[in-house]
């Protein structure tokens, strides 16, 4: 199948109350518009969330004032230009539907099909154990009949329990409990699997075929493609962090699609800045990904020109940097275990801490410069120099066999909170751990005291731990990396007072942070906590555990800030070292990027003995640089947002 470079996603969600539907819809310029743009691949819609179809259905409803086949001519004057197209459908909303058929929706534990904001979209939602599944199986099939298209996006998939009398009536008849939230969870989602598997087998294997939300662990075999959706103003930019280095690691290509909105879907006045756009691509191309922009059409005038201009702006720059980014791969020596249940991609999200725990961990890891990937325990991590076991990772018996052949080679691991200890939870479940575990630890308002490293970063002082984990102690062979004080009191009502005020009283007799050998255990929840407090001493202890266990790390900078990032992508014999300055600024609930951060005096240094050539990309200007230490070291020119630095070896 083809790579898709330079995508545009295209929502046309269109109630039924507009008269001059299409009016100045012309198929050419919509066409020529995205090929001026740099457009390569679109997805466009074939059904709506309203439920609206938008070509000819026999089988669906098409918006009541449509007068041509929208869709048909989308299709043939796109592929005239050489523009791949997917025809979308929404699967967990269908207002129209919903209306005519209310046995067709979802009914939620109390009984209701309608909750929440009912000026929003998601108030009612769609079942797919009833005759929807059918209708819409059909839809697709009429539409891949009708029409050549190059794939098939299925939106919107929200793997919701069903307490409906058909869903409740199939679990008994499976031997499962309606009352039970998690057999209504699980019925749920294999019914949306094995939906989605008739739906790839209508559309054959030819097609691209994205099903978004249903959860990348759940399309194992399903979807030709992975879309990271996230428009970062209201997802935050820490989400497509984690995600990416989640998604790049399952075998398919991967796309970040973002949007050029400013707040989120459906705002047609919201234009986010041209910064703000090459800040989002460049993330892309730093972790081997490519690029989709999301946009909504408009019903009677078609695309907007300026929103065009903007996009064609942004992929004429990153068509250039093509040569060095096509199907280059993320080096990185970092692997991270997710916590079991964090469903990533999925739009139903199981369980959100372990989402903010990943989201902290690639913050902590992209402000330090490390390269990193996230991976669950099935997992090979034998590439991986240091394993990091971030908060709540129990060790399984197939985890443990993973991480004592880990350390058997010498390689590394970070954990911490109530990660390392067994299933049951009752001992740490690697004997080379050497550590005990003393119980859940019983403070909530405690303190560190580092007893080694940098004292410019970690000072000589006690430090707040916010998120407490266990309690532990070392056995002969380990040392106390930092000790642990605990307050006066725990933080509660005592009848009279509220114990607001938690200072220090003293050394508690067990320590906060031990090593033994190379496995690092910190007793609190340091990522969870971080991603609350950003409190910059949690960082570098991670930095520390890291340096001791990392000293020749893939990367080296000096005089970079926290706020940039710097990784490697490779492809051939050569490395790209991609140094993004520009940063978003938090203005009331929204990420916003207005302009980009310039810097001078940079320094990169990249493990290795020599280069063939070093120079920017995509202008190939040479770039002096030394040998220092086994590393290339590579002074940086000035960098206004972003730079791409070429070594070829």
């Amino acid at each position: 199948m083809r790579l898709i470079k330079r995508a545009v996603h295209l929502d046309f969600h269109t109630l039924p109350d507009i008269p001059d539907f299409g009016a100045n819809f012309d198929a050419k310029q919509f066409a020529r518009t995205l090929k001026d743009a740099k457009v390569d691949f679109i997805n466009v819609f074939a059904k709506c969330n309203i439920g609206f179809a938008y070509y000819p259905t026999k089988i669906g409803l098409p918006h009541p004032h449509m007068k041509f086949d929208m869709l048909g001519q989308m299709v043939e004057e796109c592929h005239k230009l050489g523009i791949g197209v997917a025809a979308y459908f929404n699967v967990g909303l269908d207002h129209e539907m919903a209306r005519k058929h209310r046995e067709w929706c979802l009914v939620n534990k109390d009984g209701q099909i309608i909750e929440g904001d009912r000026t929003a979209n998601f108030f009612r939602l769609m079942c797919l154990n009833s005759g929807y599944r059918d209708y819409l199986l059909s839809m697709i099939k009429e539409v891949v009949e009708l029409y050549p298209v190059d794939g098939i996006f299925l939106d919107c998939i929200l793997i919701n329990p069903c307490y409906g009398n058909e869903c409740n009536e199939s679990m008994l008849e499976r031997g499962m409990d309606p009352l039970n939230d998690q057999d209504a969870a699980a019925f749920m989602k294999q019914t949306a699997i094995d939906f989605f598997w008739d739906v790839k087998k209508a559309i054959g294997d030819d097609l691209f075929f994205f099903p978004n939300g249903l959860g990348h662990i759940n399309c194992d075999g399903l979807g030709t493609h992975i879309e990271i959706e996230c428009l970062p103003g209201a997802w935050s930019y820490d989400y497509f962090a984690a995600q990416a280095a989640y998604a790049r690691n399952l075998g398919k290509q991967v796309v970040y699609m973002t949007g050029r909105f400013h707040a989120s879907w459906g705002d047609f006045g919201g234009l986010k800045s041209k910064a703000s756009l090459e800040y989002d691509c460049w993330d892309a191309i730093s972790n081997g990904i490519t690029t989709s922009v999301g946009d909504h059409m408009h019903p009677r005038d078609g695309l907007e020109p300026d929103v065009y201009r903007l996009v064609g702006e942004v992929y004429t720059d990153i068509e250039r940097y093509e040569p060095w980014t096509d199907y280059a791969r993320a080096v990185t020596e970092i692997g991270i275990i997710m916590p079991e249940g964090c469903d990533m991609g999925a739009n139903n999200v199981a369980f959100p801490q372990g989402q903010a725990i990943l989201n902290a961990a690639a913050r902590m890891l992209g402000e330090l410069k490390y390269s990193f990937d996230i991976m669950d325990e099935r997992a090979d991590i034998s590439k991986y120099k240091v394993i990091i076991l971030p908060d709540v990772i129990p060790v399984t018996k197939l985890l443990q066999e993973k991480l004592e052949a880990h350390l058997a080679k010498g390689g590394g691991i970070i954990s911490t909170g109530s990660s390392g200890l067994n299933p049951e939870k009752t001992a740490f479940a690697i004997e080379s751990w050497n550590m005990s575990y003393d119980g859940p630890d019983t403070w909530n308002a405690s303190y560190f005291k580092m007893l080694e490293g940098d004292r410019q970063l970690l000072p000589d002082r006690l430090c707040a731990i916010y998120n407490q984990g266990i309690q532990m102690s070392g056995k002969p062979g380990s040392h106390t990396v930092a000790d642990y004080y605990q307050p006066y009191f725990n933080r509660k009502w005592d009848g009279f007072h509220g114990t607001f005020y938690t200072p220090p009283e003293k050394y508690a007799g067990w320590p906060a942070v031990l090593r033994s050998g190379n496995v690092f255990q910190i007793c609190f929840q340091l990522f969870l906590g971080y991603g609350e407090y950003a409190m910059p001493e949690h960082k570098y202890m991670l930095k520390h555990c890291l340096e001791q266990l990392l000293p020749d790390s893939l990367l080296k900078v000096e005089h970079i800030p926290s706020t940039a990032r710097v990784t490697v992508t490779a492809k051939d014999q050569m490395q790209m070292i991609h140094v993004k300055t520009t940063y978003p600024e938090m203005r009331n609930k929204y990420n916003v990027i207005e302009e980009h951060a310039v810097l001078h005096g940079g320094v990169v240094s990249i493990r290795g003995e020599g280069a063939k050539a070093v120079y920017t990309a995509p202008t190939r200007q040479p770039l002096a640089y030394e040998i220092v230490d086994g590393y290339i070291r590579i002074p940086l020119p000035e960098v206004v947002g972003y730079t791409m630095v070429v070594v070829e070896k």
